[in-house]
């Protein structure tokens, strides 16, 4: 191939040393999709949300194309003669062979490797090395000229985050070896485009201090404790406070060790940093304590069929390079329990502790985003700022308290439980910028959005088994299941589906109707379950709201389908019969499917069978009157 390309700044194709920087076009989003994904399948669907968000066009498949025929033709000028684009079913691939200098992107990746190869044998010298020439890679911010909100939402961040992650250990490494000559300058210009980074702030403070410019050195501490708390609401952190004590004790700095002990190297879960060489284990006065989140995680004693999903969870946690971790089901399914089961095995494994993120109240209504980030910088351990000094605009304190609190767990490799996402969107601000931190997202949603593009794994709770169904119910009822006839307590099982959080509502309805004969109570429950479930919640969770809830998100053609399946008296009924019977297009058909299956509110039976739970057919009793309500009126 004649030329090359390169994405580290503005993208741009380069053929006989010159650049043409690619226009600002939707082709040029196209290509950089590709590049960025180079040597791996890119999906239509991947390229339809980097060109048009979540809304694209009815034609876009059709457009996409068009487009990629024009990008061939623009890479045509530069080679006749090769072609690097495949077209594969519903997707492109572009390809590279191994070795390739035709992407900056592949370069910078090899040479980080060999820096990581060079660093883990102690070879700082050939590690510096490689960071120098990663770092001449880079041209200015990454994609620059490419009209993509998702790209530069979604992608740019993380390019521009290694860049700077060369940077500071470069930085780190050149203090290390006592080549600190010019390096104070470098330092400042790269706090100029990110001066959240404390640890470019410690490298700068040093390295004025060592050139014996400890009054510049003092300044700069200055500087960054009034920008951490003016602008984020924080204190400095622990280490970038004792180094300010080190520097006004006037503390002599060792050329010949990793600075002051407060180098960030790759950090290790569930080990906590030490304080620093030649500095007492006591906190600087004034200074925070090191902190560890472990939250207040409300664990029921009755956790019973659960074990092989909450092990594979804690095993992936600990374990594994996934980043993201989703636990979708039904509502009432247990998602929140084992997502709180696994964190509490986990506290051990994460320096920076357990973060929960709660997005709904107990009656599933969102919370507002400024109360979710408020608690999560007290579960940090800082300070929320003051309410008379956060913008009057609600989208700009939003984003003050969440670059506070992405502050504050910088260098925190940490475990964030998100409870309860409606979607993927609800999730991005909370994800951790930290290679070493892990996430846990419960979800009615399968969240195909994050599977997509941030490299999370599902973890799809099914109901409880027939046995563990009835031994859950016999432990809430304690006492009074002694003796009971073993039929009657599968009947009631049979009403919640296996769903755990009825069969707690359940056991406890009975147990404040004393009134009642258990088989009684049954009869009662199979008449009219989410009435008798309902009636048995306090006033803040509602079950019966939940699902409607969950129903009331559909598009009315999901509706439809999911009200046939209520209708059936089988366990499932054949898709091909759901879908003789369905008055839409064979895609639309699809998308029905695919948005029950998505919301939890549809289950696989087999042999090409789908049919909702038993306690999910009653939302069809309070609901279908609505639906043909609607109907009726649309056809006037």
């Amino acid at each position: 191939m004649k030329y090359r390309f390169e994405i580290l700044g503005p993208a741009t194709i380069v053929s006989d040393g010159e650049d043409a920087v690619l226009p600002s076009t939707k082709p040029s989003a196209i290509l950089v999709c590709l590049l960025i994904k180079c040597n791996s399948f890119v999906s239509l669907e991947y390229l339809k949300y980097a060109l048009w968000g979540e809304h694209p066009p009815p034609n876009a498949d059709v457009t996409l194309p068009t487009y990629i025929l024009r990008l061939r033709r623009l890479l045509r000028k530069y080679d006749s003669e090769a072609d690097p684009i495949n077209t594969m079913s519903r997707g492109y691939r572009i390809t590279f062979p191994p070795n390739s200098d035709s992407l900056d992107l592949l370069m910078f990746q090899r040479l980080l490797d060999k820096a990581t190869h060079y660093r883990s044998s102690g070879a700082l010298e050939n590690e510096r090395s490689a960071l120098q020439r990663a770092e001449k890679l880079w041209k200015g911010p990454a994609l620059s000229n490419i009209p993509s909100d998702m790209l530069h939402r979604e992608e740019t961040p993380r390019l521009n985050d290694q860049w700077f992650d060369v940077l500071e250990r470069r930085f780190t490494i050149d203090l290390s070896l006592g080549d600190i000559d010019g390096l104070a300058p470098q330092i400042r210009q790269a706090i100029t485009h990110r001066p959240e980074r404390e640890r470019y702030w410690e490298q700068l403070i040093e390295t004025l201090h060592r050139i014996g410019r400890t009054t510049e050195a003092l300044n700069e501490y200055r500087k960054v404790h009034a920008y951490l708390t003016s602008e984020l609401g924080i204190e400095p952190r622990a280490s970038l406070q004792r180094l300010h004590l080190e520097v006004l004790r006037q503390a002599e700095l060792s050329p010949g060790r990793e600075p002051l002990a407060f180098e960030r190297s790759a950090p290790v879960r569930g080990v906590r940093p030490g304080p620093p060489s030649g500095v007492s284990g006591e906190e600087p006065p004034g200074g925070p304590k090191a902190y560890k989140a472990v939250p207040y995680l409300p664990l029921s004693q009755d956790f019973v069929g659960r074990s092989p999903i909450t092990e594979s969870l804690v095993d992936e946690i600990k374990g594994s390079d996934i980043p993201i971790a989703v636990i979708s089901g039904p509502p009432a399914a247990g998602k929140t329990e084992i997502a709180f089961q696994a964190a509490r095995q986990c506290t051990d494994e994460f320096a920076g502790g357990v973060h929960i993120a709660q997005l709904l109240r107990p009656d599933g209504v969102p919370r507002e985003r400024e109360e979710v980030l408020h608690e999560l910088l007290l579960q940090a351990g800082a300070e929320p700022p003051a309410q008379e000094s956060l913008p009057t605009d609600a989208e700009e304190r939003q984003a003050r308290l969440l670059r506070s609190w992405r502050s504050t767990l910088a260098d925190r490799p940490c475990l964030i439980v998100v409870d309860g996402a409606k979607n993927s969107a609800d999730c991005l601000p909370f994800l951790p910028r930290s290679p070493e931190s892990r996430v846990v997202v419960t979800s009615r949603s399968t969240l195909p959005r994050l599977i997509a593009f941030h490299g999370a794994r599902t973890h799809v709770v099914p109901p409880l088994s027939r046995y563990h169904s009835v031994q859950l119910l016999t432990r809430i009822l304690g006492d009074e299941a002694e003796g009971k006839c073993h039929e009657v307590l599968q009947r009631i099982c049979d009403v919640c589906g296996g769903l755990p959080g009825a069969l707690r509502l359940a056991g406890a309805k009975y147990l404040s109707t004393p009134h009642l004969t258990l088989a009684q109570f049954a009869t009662l429950l199979e008449a009219s379950p989410l009435d008798q479930l309902s009636a048995a919640s306090e006033s803040e969770f509602s079950l019966r709201e939940q699902l409607y809830r969950c129903y009331e998100d559909m598009s009315e053609t999901a509706r439809r389908i999911f009200l046939e399946l209520t209708s059936s008296n089988q366990q499932g009924l054949p898709v091909t019969d759901l879908f003789a019977s369905f008055s839409g297009t064979p895609n639309e058909f699809d998308q029905a499917l695919a948005e029950l299956y998505n919301a939890s509110l549809i289950h696989h039976y087999g042999a090409g069978r789908i049919g909702v739970l038993r306690l999910l057919k009653d939302i069809a009793t309070h609901r279908v009157d609505r639906l043909t309500e609607a109907l009726v009126s649309n056809e006037k």
